[in-house]
C-alpha cells in the first residue's frame, strides 16, 4: 500500500475495533478496582483461589445436596471449611453425614480472608451473613449476587455440582470417592432425578460414576431419607386448605403453611396443578416457594423473574430457576400470593 492510501472501515472492522476496546477498558477497570466483580473461567478458579489462605465455602439457608456436595468437593481440592446458614435441609443433612463432612451453621465470614458463596442466587439465602469480601459459584439466573463479587462463575447449569466438576477438571485436581458422590448427589437432588436434566448432565453423571468408582445406586441410597411425620402431615394440611383458581386452561394453586413450603409447592403441582404458591411467616418475613409444570414454561412462565419481581417490590428479593422460585419479603401473605397469581395470568395465554 503506498504512503497515500487510506484504509477503509467496514462494520466488521469497526466491530472488532469496538470488542478490543471494550477488552482493553474492562482490564483497566479492573486493575484500577480491586472490588470490582468479575466474571473468570472454570480454568481460572484456582489460580483465584490460590490467592488466599483461608477460605469459607458458604451453603445458603437450608443447604440443599447440590450446595453441600459443591461445598465439599471444593473445600477438599483447594482447601477450606464448609459452612451454611442456618441450618441445612433434610436431604443436605443426610449427604453431609454420607460424606462425613462437618458443615459449620452461621460462622463468622470476616474471621476469613474470602467467602465463596455457593449455589446462592440472592443475598437473603444467607440471612445475617453478608461477607465483606466474597466470590460465587452458582447455577441459578439471578444477577443479585454478582455486584461486589471479588470473582464469580455463575452459568445456567442444572446444578452447581456440574459446574464444579469442570472447575476441577479444568485445573488438574483428582476426585476422591467422597467428593466424586457429592457431586453426583447433588446433581440427583437438583435435577429431579434427571427429569430435567440435559445431555450434559448425563454425561457429568457417567464422569463421576467413573471417577467415584461406586454405583449409581449409592448415590440414590444417600438421598432415601423418610419425610418427617411432621412435615407430612403439614404438606397435607396445606393441600387440604389451597386455593384453585383456573385462568384459561391453567390451574394456579396456592397455599398457606408454617414450614416446608417447597414441599407444599412441589405437591400441588404433582396433584395437578399447573402453578402453585406456597407462603409462610418467619418473623417479619414472607417465604414463598414456587413450582411449575414443564408446559407452563414452555409457554413463556418464569418463575425466577416472577418471584424476584414480587420480592423487590415488598422490601425484598426472590429467584432460583423458570420452573422453581422463592421470595422472601415483607407484607401479608394471602396480599402476596394474591399479586403472584396475578403475575401469572399475565404471563400465560
Amino acid at each position: 500500500m503506498h504512503s497515500g492510501a487510506q484504509h477503509s472501515f467496514y462494520p466488521l472492522d469497526i466491530a472488532k475495533s469496538q470488542i478490543l476496546g471494550l477488552f482493553f477498558w474492562t482490564t483497566y477497570i479492573n486493575s484500577q478496582n480491586p472490588n470490582c466483580f468479575m466474571r473468570i473461567s472454570e480454568s481460572e478458579f484456582g489460580a483465584y483461589i490460590g490467592k488466599y489462605n483461608k477460605v469459607l465455602y458458604l451453603c445458603h439457608r437450608n443447604a440443599d445436596p447440590d450446595a453441600i456436595g459443591s461445598a465439599f468437593a471444593l473445600s477438599r481440592a483447594f482447601g477450606g471449611t464448609v459452612a451454611a446458614v442456618d441450618d441445612l435441609s433434610r436431604t443436605g443433612g443426610a449427604a453431609a453425614r454420607v460424606l462425613g463432612v462437618e458443615v459449620l451453621i452461621n460462622p463468622r465470614a470476616d474471621a476469613y480472608d474470602l467467602t465463596v458463596v455457593v449455589d446462592t442466587s440472592v443475598c437473603l439465602q444467607l440471612g445475617e451473613i453478608l461477607p465483606e469480601n466474597y466470590a460465587l459459584v452458582d447455577h441459578h439466573l439471578d444477577a443479585g449476587m454478582l455486584d461486589g463479587a471479588e470473582f464469580y462463575i455463575q452459568k445456567p447449569s442444572k446444578s452447581t455440582a456440574e459446574i464444579v466438576w469442570t472447575i476441577l477438571k479444568e485445573n488438574g485436581k483428582t476426585l476422591s470417592r467422597e467428593m466424586a458422590l457429592g457431586l453426583l448427589v447433588g446433581m440427583i437432588s437438583d435435577t429431579g432425578r434427571f427429569k430435567r436434566a440435559t445431555p450434559e448432565s448425563f454425561r457429568t453423571a457417567a464422569e463421576l460414576l467413573e471417577a467415584g468408582r461406586f454405583d449409581y445406586d449409592e448415590a440414590l441410597q444417600a438421598l432415601s431419607v423418610p419425610q418427617d411425620i411432621s412435615q407430612r402431615i403439614a404438606v397435607l394440611k396445606a393441600t387440604s386448605r389451597s386455593k384453585i383458581e383456573r385462568q384459561g386452561e391453567w390451574l394456579v394453586a396456592s397455599t398457606e403453611i408454617n414450614s416446608f413450603e417447597g414441599s407444599a409447592a412441589m405437591a400441588l403441582v404433582d396433584l395437578g396443578a399447573d402453578v402453585a404458591f406456597a407462603a409462610g411467616r418467619h418473623a417479619d418475613r414472607v417465604r414463598i416457594s414456587a413450582r411449575s409444570s414443564r408446559a407452563a414454561v414452555r409457554m413463556g412462565l418464569n418463575l425466577n423473574e416472577l418471584l424476584g419481581e414480587v420480592g423487590r417490590a415488598h422490601n425484598g428479593d426472590g429467584g432460583g430457576h423458570k420452573a422453581a422460585a422463592a421470595l422472601e419479603a415483607r407484607g401479608e401473605p394471602q396480599a402476596l400470593l394474591l399479586e403472584c397469581r396475578r403475575k401469572v395470568a399475565e404471563r400465560l395465554p
